[in-house]
């Protein structure tokens, strides 16, 4: 009876220390990304954009490691990598948020999709971002050939959605599209300079130019009416979850 009270005691501790260092760190591990992540959309929220990227950066950190992760957790990573993105071109780092979003990008067609939600909500933020893009540099009178690179990538990935999308989300793209469209020919002083003044186009002149299958008849307005901005979801469009 003693041996047997004894290899049950073993077999409770055997499974303690497994669920430990297996199911019980992976637990820990998600509470303390939903702890960070709860912080970082409330920075972002409250407009402390690079408090806001340093947690988002902690909530990735805290997820658990995995060479090959489940679908679910590298959706999550990328839902996170895409509010620090976010945060970041609120600071107006342009040619810094372009680099990454467009890898970014790459990443999310391959994993989740071209057509997925999340794959959406990035070329959104593409697009608004090649959008003030275009604006900061017609206010610096920089050379037309540059603005207008990224005007028509605006207007693409504007246009991909438009015609991708559907529901409230495709109303939504087609009003960015038509603003973009209705953009080219506005003079330069109907455009207001971005909120703040910290803007910079430092490394857009090297913007790479629009890929070939991607051209398309362009599209051209001669209205005039007062310039708006590509619209966006709140600044919590894609709802990041860390567990």
């Amino acid at each position: 009876m003693k041996k047997w009270l004894i290899l049950a005691w073993l077999l409770i501790l055997v499974a303690l220390v497994s669920y430990h260092f297996g199911r019980g760190q992976a637990a820990f591990a998600y509470r303390q990304a939903q702890t960070h992540l709860a912080d970082a959309q409330k920075l972002e929220q409250d407009g402390h954009f690079d408090e806001a990227i340093d947690r988002y950066g902690e909530t990735l950190a805290a997820l658990p490691e995995s060479d090959e992760p489940p679908p679910d957790l590298a959706l999550r990573r990328d839902q996170l990598r895409l509010a620090q993105i976010r945060s970041r071109f609120q600071l107006g780092r342009l040619a810094e948020t372009l680099d990454s979003l467009n890898v970014l990008i790459e990443d999310i067609e391959r994993d989740h999709g071209a057509n997925s939600a999340l794959a959406e909500d990035a070329r959104d933020l593409l697009g608004r971002v090649h959008y003030q893009a275009m604006v900061a540099l017609q206010l610096e009178s920089a050379e037309e050939a540059i603005w207008k690179k990224h005007w028509e990538l605006a207007r693409q990935n504007f246009r991909f959605l438009a015609e991708h999308t559907t529901g409230r989300r495709n109303s939504l793209d087609r009003r960015n599209l038509e603003v973009v469209i209705k953009s080219f020919n506005l003079p330069q002083d109907a455009f207001a300079a971005p909120a703040g003044g910290a803007t910079t186009t430092a490394g857009l002149a090297t913007t790479k130019p629009p890929p070939p299958n991607a051209a398309a008849k362009r599209w051209r307005t001669t209205d005039q009416s007062r310039r708006s901005t590509p619209t966006g979801s709140s600044p919590q469009q894609t709802t990041a979850t860390a567990g």
